[in-house]
């Protein structure tokens, strides 16, 4: 064996573990006579209700505090469900409990009482009121978070986790952000002003696009500052938007009403103020894609009614002139027919003079009637002085033709 492990475990003295000594520390403390069914009075201070209905807060004095929890069953039991807040003076009946495995006190409450509002609540509440009649909480006052900052001014201790989470958050959301730390003091009597001083800093830097201010979570009088009257001033003077990030989501103080937006936690108040870069492109793409579509429907849309007016343009007087040109065409056409039939009627009414005027002239006519027509020598024998004996004459009569030859010619008178 070395002679260093040697020497160490020669020198090694008796000692507990740690879980040997939280179990002697729970048996002398639960086994005190004194802490069984005891009273403590003071005042609640950053209280919570667990999602099961089990309430957890500390109880606080000029002297210290201490953690309390009061399970579901008992504050259903004694009615005081909604009934703890922040600032109320109570007295609690109950028991020490010291938990083995975390090494921790806490007082597990059988019955509270609540008494008067403690000193804090009561300045809390008339400033409040008063800060309210004043129209300072109003949500006219209330200034929209730019939708895309490039610059987020921070007024917070620089040593604490405020920071630390909002950049944590920034570096997942979008890292292109960039920040303006204002460290402030953000506990103690005096730490209100500067805060103040600190907020009109950042409101009067040019690059700034947001101001959160914050600090985590504490009791009541640790986040005190907050609630001081020249803090409110300023916040409610600035002309950069502003978002309160004060303590965890159950604590509430008067920053969160006079600012412009509240966040729950610090993380909480950086991803109101931070859009998410990916979201971002997305919807550039989205919009870009957009404004293609429109500009391409538009386009084609005035195509159509440029198209469109060049055709009435062109279409409209050549179609009325169409018809304009199809009526006179029709009219004449009615003209020219009725012109053609009257002409037509007249000429019949010619031909049948005509044919009856040759019908009359017509030789055939008396051969019809039992005449004959007499020729001599292809010529139509007008007058016996024209014929000899011994001429060759050709009869015509209705049905046929007869040649003679001339044996004698009489002549009349």
């Amino acid at each position: 064996m070395p002679m260093e492990q040697r020497l160490l475990k020669e020198n090694r003295m008796d000692a507990y573990s740690v879980g040997e000594l939280n179990k002697i520390i729970k048996q002398t403390v639960e086994g005190e006579f004194l802490l069984k069914n005891c009273i403590v009075e003071g005042v609640i201070s950053n209280v919570k209700r667990h999602s099961t209905g089990h309430y957890y807060f500390s109880l606080i004095d000029d002297t210290g505090s201490i953690d309390m929890a009061m399970w579901r069953s008992k504050v259903q039991q004694r009615g005081l469900e909604g009934a703890l807040e922040n600032g109320l003076l109570v007295q609690v009946r109950g028991n020490i409990s010291f938990y083995e495995k975390t090494g921790r006190l806490s007082f597990i409450c059988e019955d509270i009482r609540i008494g008067a509002k403690s000193d804090y609540q009561i300045a809390y509440e008339k400033l409040k009121q008063e800060l309210y009649a004043l129209g300072y909480f109003d949500e006219r006052h209330k200034q929209p978070l730019p939708p895309v900052p490039s610059c987020i001014g921070v007024v917070t201790s620089a040593s604490g986790a405020v920071i630390h989470d909002i950049l944590h958050v920034a570096s997942h959301r979008n890292p292109l952000v960039t920040f303006k730390v204002f460290n402030v003091p953000v506990q103690g009597p005096t730490a209100g002003p500067v805060i103040a001083r600190g907020v009109a800093m950042a409101d009067a830097d040019p690059d700034v696009d947001v101001i959160i201010v914050g600090r985590g979570g504490g009791s009541m009088e640790d986040l005190w500052c907050f609630n001081d009257r020249a803090l409110i001033e300023s916040i409610f003077h600035c002309t950069t938007p502003v978002v309160s990030a004060v303590g965890h989501e159950v604590d509430y103080t008067l920053c969160d009403f006079v600012a412009d937006v509240r966040g729950a936690t610090p993380s909480h108040a950086a991803e109101l103020s931070i859009y998410p870069l990916l979201d971002l492109q997305e919807e550039v793409q989205q919009k870009l894609e957009f404004i293609h579509n429109t500009v391409q429907y538009r386009i084609q849309k005035e195509k159509q009614q440029l198209f469109s007016i060049a055709n009435r343009k062109i279409t409209v007087p050549a179609m009325n002139l169409v018809h304009q040109q199809r009526n006179i065409l029709q009219r004449f056409e009615h003209l020219l027919h009725s012109a053609i039939q009257k002409k037509s009627q007249d000429e019949s009414r010619k031909l049948a003079i005509l044919a009856t005027q040759l019908d009359n002239k017509n030789p055939l006519a008396k051969v019809i009637k039992g005449f004959a027509k007499v020729d001599l020598n292809g010529t139509p024998l007008q007058t016996i002085q024209s014929v000899q004996i011994g001429d060759t004459l050709d009869i015509h009569i209705q049905d046929g033709s007869v040649k003679a030859t001339v044996q004698e010619v009489t002549h009349r008178g």
